[in-house]
Formats: structure tokens, sequence, C-alpha cells
């Protein structure tokens, strides 16, 4: 048991050694189609620094709309982001980059399921601003296109239907640099 725990302290120790970062974040992201609304999730992100210019981020993210609707909805992505050259110090810096996003959405009522994915590469420009040298408040923005690949039962009946649309959408965060 001793060894389980000390080896599962050094996993930890290890994993989080190398982390720029883990934090909160909310998101807002809007389709442009007609009749839809925009939806707010909350997550956590893990961003690993490459260098000291650019670093990567995964987080994912669940939407809170969906509690106590029977509809189920988990999101996440991986971006690259890099420092504009020249622009910022110690205390902010303003970044750019790109992301891949997935998302799925899952429903069932009375016999019928439906279930929708959604891939969303986008650029990315934002700001990172610390308040100490560990804890750092981010904002930014996305935009880009949307692709949707949606599957529909009913008993022994099936659809599927694709559709893709552009994108935009706001992010905040607090952070915690390791």
């Amino acid at each position: 048991m001793k060894k389980t725990l000390f080896a599962l302290l050094a996993l930890a120790t290890v994993s989080t050694a190398a982390a720029d970062s883990l934090g909160l974040r909310t998101n807002y992201n809007r389709v442009f189609v007609e009749n839809a609304s925009g939806n707010f999730t909350f997550g956590v992100e893990y961003a690993y620094d490459i260098d000291s210019e650019s670093v990567v981020r995964a987080g994912i993210d669940l939407d809170p709309d969906v509690f106590g609707s029977g509809v189920f909805g988990l999101g996440g992505d991986v971006a690259y982001l890099r420092n504009f050259d020249g622009v910022g110090d110690a205390n902010y810096n303003v970044y750019y980059g790109a992301s891949l996003g997935l998302e799925v959405a899952t429903a069932s009522s009375e016999g019928a399921r439906i279930t929708i994915f959604g891939l969303t590469p986008a650029g990315v420009v934002g700001t990172r601003y610390f308040l100490t040298p560990e804890f750092g408040l981010s904002a930014e923005v996305n935009v880009g296109p949307t692709f949707a690949f949606g599957l529909a039962s009913v008993g022994s009946e099936s659809a599927s239907v694709s559709n893709s649309a552009f994108g935009a959408g706001v992010r905040f965060g607090i952070n915690y640099r390791f």
C-alpha cells in the first residue's frame, strides 16, 4: 500500500512539474445560423509551455444548460498559442493561435434518441494578465467554422444529417501557474 501511495505521489509530482498552468474557464459560443442561440459552457484547462513564447493548451467543458433536461453536452479543445513578439511584459501578454474543438450532445425521450457531434477549428486571439506571478486572468476571442453531424433514431427508423456554419466565441479564465 505504501509503495502504491508513493508511486501515485511521484506520478502526480512529475505530471504537474512540467505544467505551465491549470485553470477554470467559461465560454460563450454562437453559431451564425437562423434561429440559433449561443450557449455558455464551464470547464477546466491545462497548459504546457513549449518554450518561452508558445504553449499547448487542452481543455474540457460541460454545458450547464443541459442539467435536468435529459440532454448531455460535453466538449473540449486543443490549442497551440504563441505570444505576439514585442507585446507584453512580465505582467501581461497578448497571444494568437489555432484550436481544434470537438463537441458531443445526446438526448433521448419516449423512444427517440438524437446525438450531435461538432468539429470546430478556430483562430484565437487573447491576452493574459498576471495578478501575481502564479495567478492570472485570461480573455480571448475565437472565430471559425463548425461542422456538425447528427444521428437520430426512433424505434427501428434512423436518419443522419450534416451541416456547417461560421461561429465566434469568447472565453474568460483564471489560471494558476506552476
